[in-house]
């Protein structure tokens, strides 16, 4: 898979992993398999080898990080700049945004940091009409207005969405309810079901059915950051 950019500095990419003796820069023409060999000098017989193991590549000028096929491999990426994990499924690509990105794959053991640099930026899209919306008009605004009203509400939501800020190996999901509880040093159970229905009837007008769009949309909106994980005290959790 080779890049068919020239005349233009193309995209850098270097691996940093514990095995290796140096730093490894990548070159367009290499494909890298995060695969048994190279993740455990082939001992750990619970990693597929290639070509069933997720890869490194370079292709349509940027570099992106592909998951396996035939036996799906559990694959996570941390871009440290958004703050945020991604997961990647089974036959997906994930583009390498410039920065550090720390990528978990099979179990929590391995970890992988990836510094690409010199990305191609992309061209502006054309306007073709009204963008796609979610929720109802001036939703973003009025969830703002709301934490700034309850500023104990952002807080609760930060402790809930913990793990979509924080690396790990697998899909970012909800704390429940009890551990939430404990992060904030709670009585009960009553600020977080108060905070969620509060911002999702201000996005969507009724209290129900659309939590489980919720993060997303918090922080597609940058409503919610991995700035506000401050803002949780961790009393009873053993959180840092």
């Amino acid at each position: 898979m080779r890049s068919r950019r020239t005349g233009a500095a193309l995209a850098r990419l270097i691996v940093d992993y514990h095995a290796l003796p140096d730093l490894r820069p990548l070159s367009p023409e290499e494909q890298l398999s995060l695969d048994r060999d190279f993740l455990s000098g082939g001992d750990d017989d619970r990693v597929s080898r290639a070509p069933n193991a997720p890869y490194l590549c370079h292709m349509d000028e940027r570099w992106w990080l592909v998951n396996g096929h035939d036996k799906q491999a559990p694959l996570a990426v941390y871009v440290a700049a958004e703050s945020r994990r991604f997961t990647v499924g089974e036959r997906c690509a994930f583009p390498l945004p410039d920065g550090e990105s720390e990528v978990h794959v099979w179990d929590s053991r391995y970890r992988v940091r990836l510094i690409v640099s010199d990305s191609p930026r992309r061209p502006e899209m054309v306007d073709s009409g009204p963008e796609t919306t979610f929720g109802l008009s001036g939703a973003a605004i009025r969830v703002l207005v709301l934490f700034s009203r309850k500023p104990r509400h952002r807080a609760v939501l930060a402790a809930y969405y913990r793990e979509y800020f924080t690396p790990g190996i697998d899909s970012p999901a909800p704390l429940d309810r009890m551990q939430t509880r404990r992060c904030m040093g709670l009585p009960s159970f009553t600020a977080l079901e108060r905070a969620l229905n509060d911002v999702v009837t201000e996005i969507w007008g009724e209290p129900q059915g659309h939590r489980h769009e919720l993060p997303d949309y918090l922080i597609r909106e940058r409503l919610l950051t991995a700035a506000d994980q401050p803002l949780v005290p961790h009393r009873h959790c053993g959180h840092h």
